[in-house]
């Protein structure tokens, strides 16, 4: 289960954590493709004018460890991002679901990264 816990000047947008501040991109990608339009909606919407602010705050905090609360923040970040395509270039939930059942697709994504960073390879 998600921590609620945010950076307190990120307060109010904690009532998001729990449905939007996933573990893994395959989990915000399946949020985003069965998630009510409406409820994407108004994540996108409260959120989007926050993404500067949260940025700017993330910036200080190492992107492969941050504390749990810039971790919350940053996967709300991840979501927002995964929502944007939607609103910003397709107009649809999920434009592969056309011709392609979106089960099919594996995410390999920011977490895929990390984990190869954070393995040790000795020469």
């Amino acid at each position: 289960m998600v921590s609620a816990v945010l950076p307190s000047q990120f307060a109010e947008l904690t009532e998001f954590v729990a449905q939007w501040a996933l573990p893994s991109e395959q989990a915000r990608f399946n949020q985003r493709i069965h998630a009510d339009p409406a409820n994407i909606k108004h994540f996108y919407d409260t959120i989007l004018p926050w993404m500067d602010r949260i940025l700017v705050h993330l910036r200080d905090f190492p992107p492969l460890d941050p504390p749990a609360p810039e971790l919350n923040l940053m996967r709300l970040a991840l979501s927002c991002v995964e929502v944007s395509r939607i609103f910003e270039a397709w107009g649809q939930q999920d434009v592969r679901a056309d011709f392609l059942d979106p089960a099919r697709f594996t995410c390999v994504g920011y977490e895929g990264v990390k984990h190869s960073l954070s393995r040790k390879v000795k020469p």
